[in-house]
């Protein structure tokens, strides 16, 4: 099997990972989870094109899979952080183990997230020299 198929498996993963993230996210805090639910929804969408074109030898499919991981690699850094941040403050505010329960679970789904683009973002780069030899 060559490179640019598994690399398209990948992303195809990656998109179903968004896209079950979301739902969990809805699921777990209502309507409080907006963007992580618009984050696994365009992301996963994104990352399911850029898997079954690169299956298709696009080459433009890997550069897309690629950026995309990249800038959720960015934004998702930016969201665990911040969450983590807010986990900290209702810990330490409040008491009650509802709100202390939704903040956690967004700090580790926006977490899960960024570890699986982190790892989709470093396997793009390590064949990134063979898959641009193998799409055209």
């Amino acid at each position: 099997m060559t490179i640019h198929k598994q690399i398209s498996y990948l992303y195809a993963f990656f998109g179903f990972f968004l896209l079950a993230c979301g739902a969990v996210a809805v699921d777990v805090a209502g309507e409080q989870a907006q963007t992580a639910l618009i984050t696994g929804a365009l992301g996963g969408v994104v990352a399911l094109t850029a898997g079954h074109f690169l299956n298709r030898r696009k080459r433009w499919a890997f550069l897309l899979g690629t950026a995309e991981a990249g800038l959720l690699t960015v934004l998702l850094g930016w969201r665990a952080g911040t969450y983590f941040i807010r986990l900290l403050q209702v810990v330490q505010a409040t008491q009650e183990a509802e709100a202390t329960q939704t903040a956690g679970m967004a700090f580790l789904l926006t977490t899960g997230m960024l570890v699986v683009a982190l790892l989709t973002l470093a396997v793009s780069a390590m064949f990134g020299k063979q898959v641009l030899v193998e799409t055209k």
